[in-house]
């Protein structure tokens, strides 16, 4: 792909149903300049597993943060610093 940003700017999800009454979900992904990059079909029961997996990053990149502003607190060197967020995230696996 050239000619543009290849950066993730949006994914939009829209909700659709087929002929057989089944129902189904366009997934749109678009890069930072507007161009679509990714256009797929995913069931509803797929979608909500990604959307779970988007919220658990989402919580887990906030903890790893927490913990990194509290060992910086405590100057503890980075390289514990390091172990410990490895630590927290395989607890949290």
């Amino acid at each position: 792909m050239s000619g543009g940003s290849t950066d993730l700017g949006d994914i939009h999800i829209a909700s659709g149903v087929n002929e057989r009454g089944e129902g189904f979900c366009t997934v749109t992904a678009s890069s930072r300049d507007g161009r679509v990059i990714l256009v797929g079909q995913l069931s509803p029961a797929e979608v909500r597993q990604h959307a779970l997996a988007y919220l658990e990053a989402a919580e887990g990149a906030e903890q790893d943060a927490a913990a990194l502003r509290v060992i910086r607190t405590l100057e503890l060197p980075d390289e514990l610093a390091g172990a410990i967020i490895i630590e927290l995230r395989n607890s949290r696996a």
